[in-house]
């Protein structure tokens, strides 16, 4: 019989090993719930024997719920989109297959689908029978959806519209998405390592670079265009917005630019300024011609009156009827010539000689306009009253009084048979501007023509009715225009007009109409 001492030394081997078992699956066990949520173990039927701890905790499931069941039986069937997934697993199993990461959806006791992923190997007993499987298993739905996250991103940034450009702190490129490529015309392979100059071509204005490195360099967002230049060394315009990317500790590690090609749109904005420039200067020659036609034209017919003037009174005793009315006729046309010169004259002069602008009194420009119209008020029987007050806009005087002018003798010549000329002059404060009604009781204008009366030479009326040249309402439309305003009606037939007048506040914003 062995001695004390040497059971003794037995009992103490034994012990330690135990306590290196004990460690060791302390280990195993540490070890394992790191690479899963859950261990679990079937029969040959391939029905579930045994689940870990982990299990109701990573699936929501009862371990109640799932043992004696099959992992297909308690998968959510309602989430796959391959139809061929469990029959394939199935089949696998059948040929005591391991397998790794074998993924399906899984629903939890309140519903909500889970991502499920297992591994596992085939199981024997002593003498070779097959006993099951055993394995582990984890929810990967929080990763699944991460990835999927980044994949988006991933996908939303390489087919952006805009050129995508990732660079680090020296402003060495990292990454170009597509549209870099197509718009520049270099290969990710060739932009990354090199720096963004790269593109530059030599014609951003000066102080451009050293700005955009003094924000970026303060942690600031940089925005602007540039002038770059392809690959084929072809110009382009680029509207660029540069910002610091942090990491999770603050730290500026990249930069990030997004920049959208915008050369069609400078193309554009170039074109439409030389059309502009163009147009401009095509109304100045034709503002001249007609000053200049206008003025010299007026020497000319007013010989012409003057002689046929002086035939009629020297021919009177001998000309018959007919002839003294055939030279009333040519004078009464030499004078409604000479009429309309004055005021295609008028209309040439506005906007090229004009006073300074200065703060007008709107109220003492009509009552101005009023003293020119007395005797066709006197004549008509017309009534003008102003409701409240006018107020006090930046202008030229001579031309808002003109604007007066021209709106009210209109409400006193188009005055409807058997109703005297009923003229209301208003204002209202609209925001940024002031609007000028106004309003009379005349023939009123039809709905289509509400438009086309701001025209020069547009008369709605024959003239045997309604004396006038048609360019009144056309000097009023360029009056307004030359303030920075607006003109427009409103009319119904047989009732009346009203003319809007909008004039902007600009550099008169504490102004108020006068008490």
């Amino acid at each position: 019989m062995p001695g004390r001492a040497e059971l003794e030394a037995e009992v103490a081997r034994l012990t330690a090993e135990c306590r290196s078992l004990r460690a060791a699956d302390t280990r195993s066990r540490a070890f394992a719930a790191t690479v899963a949520d859950w261990f679990w173990e079937t029969d040959s039927e391939h029905r579930i024997v045994w689940l870990s701890e982990g299990f109701e905790t990573a699936t929501g499931l009862s371990l109640a719920s799932a043992m004696g069941r099959r992992p297909w039986d308690v998968a959510c069937e309602a989430m796959e989109v391959d139809p061929d997934l469990w029959p394939q697993h199935i089949d696998s199993l059948a040929a005591r297959h391991s397998f790794r990461d074998f993924k399906y959806w899984q629903q939890d006791g309140e519903g909500h689908v889970r991502w499920i992923k297992i591994s596992g190997s085939p199981r024997f007993v002593e003498d070779g029978c097959f006993a099951g499987y055993y394995g582990a298993g984890a929810d990967i739905t929080s990763a699944v959806s991460r990835a999927h996250r980044m994949h988006m991103l991933s996908r939303a940034v390489e087919q952006c519209p805009a050129s995508i450009v990732i660079t680090d702190l020296e402003g060495k490129i990292q990454y170009v998405n597509l549209k870099f490529i197509q718009v520049t015309g270099y290969t990710a392979v060739e932009a990354i390592g090199q720096n963004p100059r790269i593109l530059n071509s030599g014609l951003n204005p000066p102080g451009t670079f050293e700005a955009m490195w003094r924000d970026l360099s303060a942690g600031r967002q940089w925005d602007g265009e540039l002038i770059n230049r392809r690959k084929d060394g072809e110009l382009y315009w680029e509207n660029a917005s540069i910002q610091p990317i942090q990491n999770v500790e603050g730290h500026v590690t990249n930069y990030l630019a997004i920049k959208s090609d915008i050369t069609s749109q400078k193309r554009n904005e170039a074109r439409l300024a030389a059309l502009v420039e163009e147009l401009r200067h095509s109304n100045d020659e034709l503002e001249q011609f007609a000053y200049v036609a206008s003025h010299d034209l007026r020497q000319p017919l007013r010989m012409i009156s003057a002689y046929l003037g002086l035939l009629e009174k020297r021919l009177a005793p001998v000309l018959d009827v007919e002839t003294h009315q055939f030279l009333g006729f040519a004078l009464d046309g030499a004078k409604r010539l000479d009429r309309m010169i004055v005021d295609l004259l008028q209309y040439s002069r506005i906007g090229r000689v004009t006073s300074q602008m200065e703060p007008v009194d709107l109220g003492d420009a009509l009552r101005d306009s009023l003293r020119h119209l007395e005797v066709a008020i006197a004549e008509s029987g017309a009534e003008v009253r102003i409701e409240g007050s006018l107020p006090v806009c930046l202008g030229d005087r001579l031309e808002l009084m003109r604007l007066f002018q021209n709106l009210i003798g209109n409400a006193i010549a188009y005055a409807r048979s058997g109703h005297p000329p009923r003229v209301v002059v208003s204002n209202r404060d609209a925001g940024d501007e002031w609007v000028v009604t106004v309003e009379d009781n005349g023939i009123g204008i039809a709905e289509a023509d509400l438009t086309r009366v701001f025209g020069i030479f547009q008369r709605l009326v024959s003239r045997d009715k309604v004396d006038g040249t048609g360019i009144g309402l056309a000097v009023c439309r360029k009056i307004a225009e030359h303030h920075g305003g607006r003109i427009w009606a409103e009319s119904e037939p047989d009732v009346g007009s009203r003319f809007l007048v909008a004039l902007p506040r600009r550099g008169l914003a504490a102004s108020s109409p006068q008490e």
